[in-house]
């Protein structure tokens, strides 16, 4: 099947060259109200914890300036040097780590829930900025409000 695309303009052409592919650069560092949007189970890939499990988790930024914006974490799901990420990451989410094993929630019961990030601004392999998650807090109200598709009341009482 054949679809055929008419009226197509100059100017249509300019504005879709113009915004199409454009990097949207990092977000200023600071705190934000985010709701997790995207978990993956996968391996370390190298160094000195090459093939232990960690979760890949995608926040979105939930209100504000920045809404609908995307931030990434590993979160190692093994005891080692950055383990306060780990712990950071589940108490934000109500989770009670205790001496002993940790049962890891499925990545679909983590899915929506609502978490304050704390993002700074580093460098990648180019040298242009980036955004990390350098930890985690409870979610606040207008957050939580956020993750379940209500409008918060900040935002409607003026």
């Amino acid at each position: 099947m054949s679809i055929k695309i008419t009226g197509i303009t100059e100017d249509a052409l300019a504005s879709a060259s113009s915004s199409s592919g454009a990097p949207l650069g990092a977000i200023p560092a600071g705190s934000y109200n985010a709701t997790i949007f995207d978990v993956k189970q996968e391996e370390v890939r190298s160094g000195p914890n090459e093939g232990k499990p960690r979760l890949n988790v995608q926040f979105r930024i939930s209100g504000g300036q920045y809404e609908n914006r995307r931030v990434f974490a590993y979160i190692a799901l093994y005891v080692a040097g950055d383990f306060w990420k780990t712990q950071s990451f589940f108490k934000a989410l109500g989770y009670d780590m205790k001496s002993g094993d940790f049962e890891v929630p499925e990545g679909t019961e983590l899915m929506g829930k609502a978490v304050g990030v704390r993002v700074k601004v580093g460098k990648d392999q180019n040298g242009e900025d980036r955004n990390e998650v350098a930890g985690f807090d409870k979610a606040t109200a207008d957050s939580l409000l956020s993750s379940m598709g209500a409008t918060p009341a900040s935002e409607v009482w003026v």
